[in-house]
């Protein structure tokens, strides 16, 4: 299994879900900062929320919105929904360091 596949997901808060990862690391995120955009949008409604099904190794809501694991990944190390900046830095830097 990969490390960064989600294996189990539950609502633990408002908008905060805890995942399992195929390592088996688990961490708790927040994800409202990240709820923003048309498909976003409707998961600010916690009903709506905590309608997610765990699908392709990820979260997915029933209007298709999805996260990268990757991305949860790197946002769970870091303890929070990191910028577009620094998420974008994070994985520039690590196609940098595979080559």
């Amino acid at each position: 299994m990969e490390v960064n596949r989600i294996s189990e997901a539950r609502v633990v808060a408002a908008h905060t879900l805890e995942l399992h990862f195929g390592d088996g690391f688990v961490a708790s995120i927040n994800l409202k900062p990240a709820l923003w955009g048309t498909v976003f949008e409707p998961l600010l409604d916690e009903s709506y929320f905590a309608q997610f099904r765990l699908e392709d190794d990820t979260i997915r809501w029933p209007n298709d919105a999805d996260f990268c694991p990757d991305v949860l990944r790197y946002w769970c190390e870091a303890g929070r929904v990191c910028t577009q900046e620094e998420t974008d830095a994070h994985f520039a830097g690590q196609a940098a360091t595979s080559f």
